[in-house]
C-alpha cells in the first residue's frame, strides 16, 4: 500500500557548517541518506544557512580565546569575528522562520565573563540560549558518561557524547524537551522543537570517523525532528495571535538594544585596553579613544604604526608619538617624538603629543606612576606634551562627563608641552618639581 504524501518521513538538507575551525578535515563530496543529505562547507563558504533546512555547528567557531602571560600574570584574550556571527544570526532568523532547525554542538566549556569582561553574546550558541530563566554552568571536568533520555540519539550519545557544561531552567516561557542528562544536570535539550544542544566531543580527524559522527547525529536529528514535526503540523502556524506579533516586534527590539549595549561595552573595552597593550594594537587603540572617543580625525595613513595625525577639516593639527614602555619615559622617546615631528616637515613650533603606556604594574594605583622631573623639562625645552595612557582615560573620562569642552581639549593639546597630568578631578600642565604648571 502506498504511504500518504502527508504520512511519508520527510528528506533533509543539513549544512554542516565551519568543522574546519575545530581542525577537522571538510569532506568534498556530501552524504546522501534516506532521510537527509548533508552539505559540507567551511566557515568563511558563501552559501547560507537559510538555503538548507537544518544546519549543524560547533559552539564557540565565533570566537577565540586565548591564554596569555606577562609580569603580572596570566590573563585572557578574546576576539569575536562580529560581521560573520552577525550575517549567520540574520541567515538563521531566516531559516527557523522557514520552519528549519539548529544544531548546536556543545564540545567546550562556556566562557561567558572574565574580569569584568562580558562573552554571554559573541557566538552563535550563546545568541540562541539567550533565555529568562534559563541558565548554564561548566562541569569542572568532561562528563564522558551520559543518561540518555531522547531514545533517537541513543546512538550518537552513545559513541560520541561527552558533557562539559549543563542547563537549569526555572520557567515556562518556552518549551524545552531533554535529550541527555548527567545525573540530575540537563545536558543535552531541544528549544521550541527548532534548537537542538547536543553535548559531544569533537571526532578523530579520519574520513571514515568524521562521516560516522555525522551521519549518526543526522539521522537522529531527522527522525527526531520528523517526529516533532507530526506532533504538531506546520500549517497550524497559519493562525497566529495578535500577541505573538507584538511579541516578536518586542523580541527584535530588545535583541537590537542588546547588541547596541554590547557593542558600547565592547568599545570602552577598547578605550581601556590602551593600559595593557603595546606595539600596533596600542597604536590602533589610542585612534579608537580619539576618534571615537573624543571624535577627533586620525590620519589612516598613519595607523597601526608609532604615530598618528590627529586632524581637524581633514587638517593635521597635532602629531602624536604612541609608545609602550617597562621602564618609564626616556628622553630617548620625547627625542622620538621630536624627530618625527621633524620627519613629517613641521616645524619646531608645531605641537606634539607623546603618548606612554608605562606597563610595570600590577593595579590602578601602581599604574598612577609618576614622570622624572628631567624629563618633563627636556619635554618642554623640544615642545613635546606629554600624556600616560592613564591620563588620557581620565581625559576621555572628563569629556565624557561633560567637565571639558572639545574646544578646550583642543586648546590643551596644542599650546602646552612637558606633562598633562590628569585624575578625576581635573588636569593639569606639570612643568617643574613642585607641580606648576
Amino acid at each position: 500500500m502506498t504511504q500518504p504524501e502527508e504520512e511519508k518521513e520527510r528528506s533533509y538538507n543539513i549544512l554542516v557548517y565551519g568543522i574546519d575551525k575545530l581542525s577537522l578535515t571538510v569532506p568534498e563530496k556530501s552524504i546522501s541518506k534516506s532521510n537527509f543529505v548533508l552539505h559540507f562547507e567551511p566557515y568563511n563558504t558563501p552559501r547560507r544557512f537559510d538555503e538548507f533546512d537544518g544546519v549543524i555547528l560547533y559552539q564557540g567557531i565565533f570566537e577565540q580565546f586565548e591564554q596569555e602571560s606577562n609580569y603580572s600574570g596570566d590573563y585572557l584574550t578574546h576576539s569575536c569575528d562580529k560581521d560573520e556571527l552577525d550575517k549567520r544570526i540574520s541567515e538563521s532568523t531566516l531559516l527557523l522562520r522557514n520552519g528549519g532547525f539548529i544544531c548546536f554542538l556543545l564540545n567546550t566549556k562556556f566562557i561567558d565573563e572574565d574580569g569584568g569582561r562580558s562573552f554571554r553574546d559573541t557566538d552563535l550558541t550563546k545568541y540562541y540560549l539567550r533565555y529568562r530563566y534559563l541558565s548554564r554552568e561548566n562541569f569542572q571536568k568532561r562528563a564522558p558518561n551520559l543518561d540518555v533520555i531522547l531514545d533517537e540519539f541513543r546512538g550518537f550519545l552513545e559513541r560520541y557524547g561527552a558533557a562539559t557544561s549543563y542547563f537549569q531552567y526555572h520557567g515556562d516561557s518556552f518549551e524545552i524537551r531533554i535529550i541527555s542528562k548527567v545525573s540530575s544536570y540537563v545536558t543535552g535539550m531541544i528549544i521550541n522543537r527548532a534548537n537542538y544542544f547536543i553535548p559531544t566531543r569533537v571526532p578523530d580527524n579520519r574520513p571514515g570517523e568524521v562521516k560516522e559522527y555525522f551521519t549518526l547525529l543526522a539521522n537522529a536529528l531527522a527522525l527526531t525532528y520528523n517526529k516533532l514535526s507530526r506532533d504538531l503540523p506546520g500549517w497550524i502556524n497559519e493562525f497566529e495571535f495578535s500577541e505573538e506579533s507584538d511579541s516578536k516586534a518586542e523580541r527584535d527590539a530588545l535583541s537590537k538594544k542588546i547588541s547596541e549595549i554590547d557593542e558600547r561595552a565592547e568599545l570602552l573595552q577598547k578605550y581601556k585596553s590602551i593600559l595593557s597593550l603595546t606595539g600596533g594594537d596600542l597604536v590602533d587603540s589610542v585612534a579608537t579613544v580619539f576618534r571615537k572617543g573624543f571624535g577627533i580625525g586620525v590620519d589612516p595613513l598613519d595607523e597601526l604604526r608609532e604615530d598618528i595625525k590627529l586632524l581637524d577639516d581633514n587638517k593635521p593639527f597635532c602629531l602624536c608619538e604612541v609608545k609602550g614602555t617597562n621602564k618609564g619615559v626616556k628622553r630617548e622617546n620625547i627625542n622620538q617624538a621630536d624627530s618625527h615631528r621633524e620627519r613629517s616637515g613641521f616645524k619646531a613650533e608645531f605641537p606634539s603629543l607623546l603618548v606612554m603606556n608605562i606597563k610595570n604594574a600590577r593595579s590602578l594605583n601602581e599604574k598612577d606612576q609618576g614622570i622624572a622631573i628631567e624629563q618633563i623639562r627636556h619635554a618642554k625645552t623640544t615642545n613635546v606634551l606629554i600624556l600616560r595612557t592613564l591620563d588620557l582615560l581620565e581625559l576621555l573620562r572628563l569629556y565624557k562627563n561633560n567637565k571639558i569642552m572639545l574646544t578646550e581639549l583642543k586648546e590643551m593639546l596644542t599650546s602646552n608641552a612637558g606633562w598633562l597630568r590628569v585624575d578625576k578631578d581635573g588636569y593639569k600642565i606639570v612643568i617643574d618639581e613642585d607641580g606648576a604648571s
